[in-house]
């Protein structure tokens, strides 16, 4: 089997369907074999009963499972799914995303061209339920939205320039050799971005394919004010969780003590920049994002002073 297309969901009986019949509708060549598998990550609604419905009526030539993880945590449920997974490659799509026609055929032909990438995202387009009333492009990030142009990009994992999770594809092998069962990052924030951290710390690739093109589905209220902000400072905040993976502890002080000093400066600059339009949309997320950045070191050093007591009181207890 080539790919595993791993749909994590939780209560996601109202949305599932979209993604369902857009990969029921995949355009592939005939000896490419792939399967789909939707994880329900506990949900309350009527996921399964809407999964059991699609597999009465499903493609003879690709499987459709279902599969349940307790765990509640975005990570948790991309790792059942890659336990589940006989194909080669793993394709995340979240249950919010649309894939095109194409998507899983040029998810596996980028492979077979690219043996050392381990892991690859391809071009995000939005789909609003009504054209939003605000500019999006300056926070199109923040939306796991992206477009590199016409061409492959290799990401720069250095800069932390890594692709979204959604639509995110992974060599099954990469994964098992690289990712850990407990990630530093096990819900929304910063997840993504650790899988293809770690798979780049290994010596892997990390590629935009820009043949590989999904829809977001964005709902109005996740362009709401307070939405946003809400959602770029829980970007910043996990920005050192993710900096310090795989750091000796003799090299942290000295980073944290340079990106918090880093971050004070663009934080300076932005309000330097920013003062006469103070309401704007782009620049409040982004004030929330530094804002984030900026408690980050000292939210790391908590966390790890605690985790520490924590070890030490196990081995001390009678």
């Amino acid at each position: 089997m080539e790919i595993s297309v791993v749909i994590p969901t939780y209560n996601g009986a109202q949305r599932v369907p979209a993604v369902l019949d857009r990969l029921r509708s995949q355009i592939t060549p005939t000896p490419l074999l792939w399967e789909v598998i939707v994880v329900d990550n506990n949900s309350h609604d009527d996921t399964a009963a809407v999964v059991r419905h699609y597999q009465a009526t499903w493609r003879d030539d690709v499987p459709l499972r279902y599969v349940f993880e307790p765990r509640q945590g975005l990570a948790y449920a991309r790792q059942c799914g890659v336990d589940q997974a006989q194909g080669a490659l793993v394709g995340f799509l979240d249950d919010d995303n649309w894939p095109q026609p194409d998507w899983v055929a040029e998810a596996v032909a980028f492979a077979h061209n690219a043996p050392t990438v381990g892991a690859y995202g391809g071009k995000t387009q939005a789909a609003f339920d009504d054209e939003p009333e605000i500019p999006i492009q300056a926070i199109a990030k923040f939306l796991a939205l992206q477009d590199y142009g016409p061409k492959p990009y290799r990401f720069q994992p250095e800069r932390q320039i890594l692709p979204a999770g959604a639509g995110l594809v992974v060599r099954r092998e990469a994964w098992l050799a690289c990712i850990p069962r407990q990630l530093v990052r096990i819900s929304q924030g910063g997840d993504d971005y650790e899988l293809s951290l770690r798979l780049a710390k290994h010596g892997w690739e990390i590629y935009y394919n820009p043949k590989m093109v999904i829809q977001h589905h964005i709902p109005k209220a996740r362009l709401e004010r307070d939405y946003l902000v809400k959602l770029t400072h829980g970007y910043g905040l996990c920005t050192c969780d993710l900096m310090m993976i795989d750091v000796p502890l003799w090299q942290q002080p000295g980073l944290l003590t340079k990106f918090f000093l880093g971050t004070l400066k663009r934080l300076v600059q932005h309000q330097i920049k920013f003062r006469r339009h103070p309401a704007d949309l782009a620049a409040q997320c982004y004030l929330s994002f530094h804002l984030g950045n900026l408690k980050s070191p000292f939210r790391y050093v908590m966390r790890s002073l605690s985790s520490q007591f924590d070890a030490l009181r196990k081995t001390t207890a009678p």
